[in-house]
């Protein structure tokens, strides 16, 4: 389903089941000719994995009796799937979580007025219908009948109420700086929203697309306490599961959605088991104990693939790992020490070394599998002997024999922080490291714990972030190097005129076949004067137990369809299993 969830993440639909809709002009051209709005673009999958106690199961979860079942492979209802997590979701309030994990176990329990499909185009939901003004400066969805998970409707006055927390500056979501071109919203009546957009846009069912809450709830809540509402851990529903239990830092359990208007899902229960460990993730794959796990090594691959009770699913990805430079560090003020510093650092080796192939040299902030991806565009290669030229040239020389380059008496060195718990950047961390201490400059790692380097990172106590991203579907890197998005994803608060005008022009020119020029100009910008070393774009590997049918990861997430997973009544293990 379509599902936007903040670090950037998208849901499936199944476009096969869904109702047509009202004529809409396909994107990038201003014919009424579809029925359906095309989105640019391509995304990824993101989640992990774990251990401990089912919840909602009991301890000790026996295998139910030898149950036999004629189904072959007719789906049919019952049982409880589990799925990996590497980390605990900070909240499920769509206004303000950060991590990449809440954003994909919110998407579970939620529903947008329009969807993506696996087909990467937009599809009715909540809304049966839209259409977009023809001067362009609005779009209105007409809404189907809806029901939180707590029975009262959801109406067009739940729609507005969202819109304006997402505006509200008292709220201060990182999601606020999406909505500069969505200048209100209005309820026309209980089924009927209005946006009113600053001026016509390429894509405009995703410039207004946003989660929804409940008005009934929220209505009376102070904005300012946002981080102190009970909805952060105890969210209503309004898609397929609903959310049972959440004992932090170890599981999830979410049932099926028996409010849900729509169709229901077949699993009885999924529970998400918080398991910060790799190999204990992998462990439990190989034996059965976990149905599906996220971003498995590639060293894993083969291992798992012969134990005959997993298949491996790679399916692109639109994550980026960079090193972000901040620029209230003086030592990145200038461009060319930035570039430097990136000719230092050997991409193929990283890829080769952390990835076993599977992945590319990165070239910017928007990956292959988006639509505005400049091909063309090399990335840095590795030349320390350039780095150093550039270097002496800016006035980097060793004068005292340390070892260490140094200018007016200040040492070049400084300081990486990054997550700890990936392999990817730990490993990494070494490898920059490395490079970099050959051409002069030395390094030390700070690894830390996912929410206490966030912290650290959004209020800017960092030298350089060894980071991942996940760019979103419609190539607008906006949030990551646009100078207004510092409370967005430009926590190094980069800022260059050129590229935010750029910006401007390319999101504002509806022809795809005119903006793609614009866009390669961004990318080549940020080559130049990169607010970051762009390093390399991993390809996503799901690991899917054989016990779970109809397991289909995709770009939009590795648990994408999970409302069709279905266990055959032979293959159910959990006491919870019906």
């Amino acid at each position: 389903m379509t599902r936007l969830p903040g670090v950037g993440m998208f849901r499936r639909g199944s476009p096969g089941n869904r109702a047509s809709f009202f004529l809409v002009p396909k994107t990038g051209s201003n014919d009424v000719i579809e029925r359906r709005w095309v989105l640019p673009g391509l995304m990824f999958a993101i989640l992990v994995a774990g251990s401990g106690c089912l919840g909602g199961c009991g301890e000790g979860a026996d295998r139910e009796g030898e149950a036999t079942s004629d189904h072959g492979s007719r789906p049919v209802a019952g049982g409880t799937a589990v799925v990996a997590l590497s980390s605990d979701p900070d909240v499920l309030n769509p206004l303000i979580y950060t991590s990449s994990n809440a954003g994909l176990v919110f998407a579970e329990i939620h529903d947008g007025l329009a969807e993506m499909g696996d087909d990467l185009s937009y599809h009715p939901r909540i809304a049966e219908s839209w259409e977009v003004s023809p001067d362009g400066h609005a779009i209105t969805y007409h809404l189907r009948p809806w029901w939180w998970s707590d029975g009262k409707p959801l109406t067009a006055r739940d729609v507005v109420s969202s819109f304006d927390l997402f505006k509200n500056p008292g709220v201060a979501s990182p999601r606020r700086g999406s909505f500069r071109e969505v200048l209100s919203a209005v309820a026309l009546d209980s089924n009927t929203v209005r946006y009113e957009l600053a001026r016509p846009q390429p894509d405009p069912v995703q410039r207004t697309w946003h989660h929804i809450l409940p008005d009934h709830l929220t209505r009376d809540l102070d904005p300012a306490n946002v981080r102190g509402w009970a909805l952060n851990h105890q969210p209503l529903s309004s898609g397929e599961f609903v959310l049972e239990n959440w004992v932090h830092n170890r599981t999830l359990s979410f049932l099926r959605n028996g409010t849900y208007p729509g169709k229901s899902a077949l699993l009885d229960r999924v529970v998400f088991r918080i398991m910060p460990e790799e190999s204990v993730r992998l462990v439990a794959l190989e034996s059965g104990e976990i149905d599906l796990v996220d971003q498995v090594p590639p060293d894993a691959v083969r291992r798992l693939e012969e134990s005959g009770k997993v298949r491996i699913v790679a399916n692109g990805g639109r994550q980026f790992y960079y090193l972000q430079w901040n620029f209230a560090n003086p030592l990145f003020a200038g461009a060319d020490v930035r570039v430097a510093l990136s000719l230092a650092i050997d991409r193929e080796r990283m890829v080769e070394t952390l990835l076993l192939g599977y992945g590319k040299p990165a070239n910017g902030p928007i990956p292959p599998v988006i639509w505005n991806h400049h091909e063309s565009l090399e990335p840095d290669p590795f030349d320390p002997a350039r780095a150093r030229r550039m270097l002496a040239a800016a006035g980097w020389r060793d004068s005292d024999g340390d070892g260490v380059l140094d200018k007016g008496g200040v040492d070049f060195r400084f300081e990486i922080l990054t997550r700890q718990g990936d392999p990817v950047r730990e490993s990494g961390s070494v490898i920059l490291r490395e490079n970099l201490r050959d051409i002069g400059v030395e390094v030390t790692v700070l690894a830390m714990e996912l929410a206490a380097g966030l912290d650290r990172l959004r209020s800017g106590r960092f030298d350089s972030y060894f980071g991942r991203l996940n760019a979103n579907l419609y190539g607008d890197p906006s949030g990551y190097v646009k100078s207004t998005a510092v409370e967005e994803f430009n926590n190094g608060q980069y800022a260059n005129p050129k590229v935010d005008s750029l910006l401007a022009v390319a999101l504002g020119t509806v022809e795809r076949a005119e903006a793609l020029p614009i866009w390669r100009e961004i990318q080549e910008l940020l080559a130049v004067d990169p607010p970051a070393a762009y390093l390399f774009y991993p390809e996503n590997l799901v690991g899917v137990g054989v016990r779970v049918r109809d397991v289909r990861p995709h770009l939009l997430s590795p648990f994408n369809n999970l409302a069709e997973w279905w266990i055959a009544p032979e293959d159910r293990k959990y006491k919870s299993d019906s």
